[in-house]
């Protein structure tokens, strides 16, 4: 099993505009310092494929993910910031890289996205979710177990009529079809660094 903090996923860069994307740096730019990822004290992730090489380096303010175009050691290579909808988390991750390779503490350069305490368990809570519908077809619980194991654990919640009629049970409905939906392809609203759009973000009703 691969675990996503040693070992996290490569994103295609249309999917993720944090990731920073290098090429071969045009004539007239020969002065720009050639850079050798190898040199980096934590490389997470790091594939070559037909398109170039891909790499995740580890940070303490965020890992940054790469896309090396240009893959022949020690040719000078400039930055290549795509003019689409995410220019601006692009151009910020850009900054960022260039700011460490320069020597910028990590606690100047923080990360592109951090959820805040309540998000980070709506999202969990919604991984929970989708854990116990992808059970065997036979098993898969009924809205009433996933509301008495995850969503109300600490809740004695009626059954029959009254579980039916219940404000817990539309509740546990809203999270199932929410948690279906971020498997489905919500969850790219994450990597572009717009959580409002990946789960709602009221509070518990």
């Amino acid at each position: 099993m691969v675990c996503a903090d040693r070992e996290p996923a490569l994103w295609r860069p249309d999917l993720l505009p944090s990731t920073v994307i290098l090429d071969a740096a045009p004539a007239g730019a020969g002065n720009a310092p050639p850079l050798d990822p190898d040199l980096w004290p934590h490389v997470l992730n790091d594939r070559l494929l037909s398109d170039g090489r891909h790499l995740v380096l580890g940070d303490e303010g965020g890992s940054h993910s790469l896309w090396l175009r240009e893959t022949d050691r020690g040719k000078p290579l400039a930055y290549v910031v795509p003019r689409d909808d995410g220019i601006e988390l692009r151009s910020r991750a850009t900054q960022r890289l260039e700011q460490r390779l320069s020597g910028v503490s990590p606690d100047r350069c923080p990360g592109q996205f951090r959820p805040t305490h309540f998000q980070a368990r709506r999202l969990t809570l919604l991984l929970r979710i989708l854990d116990m519908l992808q059970g065997e077809r036979q098993s898969r619980p009924s809205t009433h177990e996933i509301a008495r194991q995850l969503v109300y654990p600490r809740l004695a919640i009626g059954r029959g009529a009254e579980w039916k009629a219940s404000p817990e049970r539309r509740r546990t409905q809203r999270l199932i079809e929410e948690a279906r939906s971020f498997m489905n392809g919500r969850y790219r609203f994450l990597l572009k660094g717009k959580l409002a759009g990946a789960t709602k973000t009221s509070g518990p009703k």
